[in-house]
């Protein structure tokens, strides 16, 4: 065979190798969507909208990853295995200052879910009380905020206290074992720390200083995340927004179910929570307020309060609903 037959043979094989890989990859499915998704209240329109069929009803093709909280659902969405997640505020703010980069694309709840809770044996009856105790919050979660602000609010120095840093599933069993004295929870862990300490448990009266935020995120718009698909998930948490709202019996039983509650126990919390699709300036607000305080405490780099109105994705919730739209761009 001569030299010219030779290459000529090889590029008609290379062209035929590569038409076969074309055609596998049009033939493989493509990978499902997949939401991270916290298994707390806070989150009820995402978890419902799991439990009736709502992403499928939109033709998505979906995978939900479950989540201890919305600080780990993010996680899984900055490590890059969720495309969407589920999170509330304090932990976009951390992540922000990170470097992380992603969306913001809607709100579809908001709650004063968040609760200090103080072993009364350990001299804990009221505020003042809490001086020199040892007061457990989990890290860069809205429980974190919540119990600094909380402190602050009530003229206690942060410095009067031992603040202990704890895993959100390790919380309330350092509680109910005396290892710390007090503890700032967000729920069902409130409720399951007042539970399980009975008559020893003391729920400190909580101002309304602080509105949590649960918030839809995503990959940025340049990782190729459509419109299109955000906008399905949107749809679906309207759907569970509105069967809450008309339903509130079958959605809290469906609730639940879905976290493995007693139903006594999302009842009990149930009048804390609003669920409704948004995008409010206040949200950028909060954000900021609360990037000025990760500062100020040293709980993030040195650097200036990130841009959150330029993280926002606007567009998916104004094509669900344009007037649930408040942010001026």
């Amino acid at each position: 065979m001569s030299a010219l037959i030779r290459r000529v043979a090889i590029a008609l094989l290379r062209s035929a190798l590569a038409v076969l890989a074309l055609g596998a990859a049009a033939a493989a499915p493509a990978a499902p969507l997949t939401l991270a998704i916290a298994d707390t209240p806070l989150f009820a329109p995402a978890l419902i909208a799991e439990a009736q069929g709502y992403y499928r009803g939109e033709g998505l093709d979906i995978k939900i990853v479950h989540c201890v909280n919305g600080k780990r659902c993010l996680q899984h969405l900055t490590d890059g295995e969720a495309q969407v997640a589920t999170v509330a505020d304090t932990p976009i703010v951390m992540a922000a200052h990170a470097g992380s980069r992603f969306d913001i694309v809607a709100t579809f709840g908001t709650s004063r879910e968040n609760r200090l809770i103080g072993r009364t044996d350990r001299g804990v009856r009221t505020v003042a009380d809490l001086k020199g105790k040892r007061i457990g919050f989990v890290k860069g979660t809205t429980g974190h905020y919540f119990t600094n602000t909380f402190l602050v609010f009530n003229n206690i120095d942060p410095r009067s206290v031992t603040m202990v840093p704890l895993e959100a599933g390790e919380m309330i069993t350092q509680l109910v074992e005396g290892r710390i004295d007090a503890a700032g929870l967000y729920q069902p862990h409130a409720h399951y720390a007042a539970m399980k300490l009975g008559n020893n448990a003391v729920v400190l009266p909580s101002p309304r200083f602080y509105t949590v935020t649960a918030n839809l995120v995503s990959v940025p718009a340049a990782a190729g995340l459509a419109d299109g698909d955000l906008v399905k998930i949107l749809r679906a948490l309207k759907r569970a927004c509105a069967f809450i709202d008309e339903q509130p019996m079958q959605a809290k039983a469906t609730l639940a179910a879905r976290l493995h509650v007693d139903a006594a126990l999302i009842d009990a919390s149930w009048s804390d929570y609003d669920y409704r699709l948004r995008l409010d300036q206040s949200l950028i607000t909060g954000l900021e307020a609360e990037s000025r305080w990760a500062l100020r405490e040293a709980l993030v780099p040195r650097g200036p309060v990130p841009d959150y109105l330029e993280r926002m994705r606007l567009g998916p919730l104004r094509t669900v609903d344009q007037r649930a739209v408040s942010i001026v761009n």
